[in-house]
């Protein structure tokens, strides 16, 4: 799970430092940097798949005005991070630090990043703050873990390789057995995602071919083909996602498909006396709820699977939905992040109020000069005041300091 992350440089982040926990719920006025937050975190785990332009350009749309205006060296971004995973049974702990260049050119003109600096180092077992990769400049140097742990003395512990300095080199590992925890963080880095639901997108039947067939993408454009997978090859799930919509829509009985060809799936609810309605038919704060039940639940299945929980940032699930139906949806999340860590921003009071029993989780985000700053309300003072006041009043009068 992700214990720390320090972003520095970064649109309006600079030297700011997050704490999260299992399940955590990020507000703000507008413009204070909840989003660039959110960004930095998609922006993270998307570089250990593509390389550090394309990653760029799928969490912000552009490659320009990326770092802070009040900054007068705007040529580096720096990101760190600590996280706690699990290995054969045993706790390791991991720190990862990317420091990455950033070519000079007008704010409007596309900038390429390469990696300066990379660092991950492992603690826990026989590791005590161990390097598993250095990364200068597409200079690296890989331990030989196996070797490591062995202590073979005719083993070289580290490797060294040049790669090309505009990808990460966590993104260019190949799966060795002589590197599985440096491994094992790549996919836990791999397991984020970010979601911005778009109800004209849910309805969409266009068959998304670039993502994991029961993956869900961050529009949910490919909900109908994310549906139609666990259908046709996980019932057990999809018997779980109906006992949560129904909550919602009490009369839904099944899901079904019409798959004309291989680029299209059209996708119906049918209800308990057989009517179907089509996807242009469901209302948008449905397929929203659809879509973020989905998400929870494939999170718990991947942390049974893969044994770390993923993480994922879901913006603003209010839009569109009664904030009475979020609530027994947010209750089957389990607050420790032992299922699945997740990160919510939202505007709505509503949508505040029920973090009122996980008040550590609450992160308020504050625009300042020259940076936005984070802040942490203090626990005992907030409890203090739920008894005058709801959860969602306080952040409105701006109380939550």
């Amino acid at each position: 799970m992700l214990k720390r992350l320090r972003i520095n440089n970064f649109k309006s982040l600079l030297n700011f430092e997050f704490k999260p926990v299992g399940m955590n719920l990020i507000i703000g006025q507008n413009n204070a940097g909840k989003t660039n937050l959110c960004s930095a975190l998609r922006f993270l785990g998307l570089s250990s798949k593509y390389n550090l332009d394309n990653a760029m350009s799928y969490t912000l749309g552009e490659r320009w005005n990326l770092t802070n205006f009040n900054v007068q060296d705007n040529s580096f971004i720096e990101i760190e991070m600590d996280c706690e995973l699990m290995y054969e049974g045993e706790a390791v702990s991991f720190a990862y630090s990317l420091r990455l260049g950033t070519s000079n050119g007008k704010s409007t003109e596309a900038k390429s990043l390469n990696v300066e600096e990379e660092r991950l180092t492992a603690s826990g077992g026989p590791f005590a703050q161990t390097p598993l990769l250095e990364n200068h400049k597409g200079k690296v140097k890989m331990l030989h873990e196996e070797g490591f742990v062995k202590g073979l003395a005719n083993s070289p512990f580290y490797v060294t390789a040049r790669v090309p300095d505009n990808a990460t080199m966590l993104s260019q590992l190949y799966e060795l057995e002589n590197n599985p925890r440096a491994i094992l963080f790549r996919e836990f880095l791999r397991s984020w995602n970010y979601y911005n639901f778009s109800p004209d997108v849910l309805r969409q039947p266009n068959v998304k071919q670039d993502i994991d067939n029961d993956a869900l993408a961050a529009s949910g454009a490919n909900l109908s083909r994310a549906l139609f997978t666990i259908h046709n090859e996980k019932p057990r799930i999809e018997k779980k996602l109906y006992e949560i919509v129904r909550l919602l829509e009490p009369r839904l009985e099944y899901f079904t498909f019409s798959s004309p060809d291989p680029e299209h799936v059209h996708l119906f609810i049918e209800d308990m006396a057989g009517h179907h309605l089509s996807a242009s038919s469901i209302s948008d704060g449905t397929l929203r709820f659809i879509a973020m039940a989905y998400v929870i639940i494939m999170a718990k299945e991947q942390s049974h699977n893969v044994g770390f929980p993923p993480l994922a940032v879901i913006e603003e699930p209010e839009n569109g939905l009664y904030v009475g139906h979020l609530k027994p949806l947010i209750e089957k999340i389990d607050v420790t992040g032992r299922c699945g860590q997740f990160f919510f921003t939202s505007h709505s009071p509503y949508f505040i109020d029920l973090f009122d029993s996980n008040i550590e989780g609450i992160h308020v985000v504050k625009s300042g000069h020259p940076s936005s700053v984070l802040v942490k309300p203090d626990p005992h003072e907030v409890e203090r005041l739920l008894k005058e006041m709801p959860l969602g009043d306080m952040h409105f009068r701006d109380m939550l300091k």
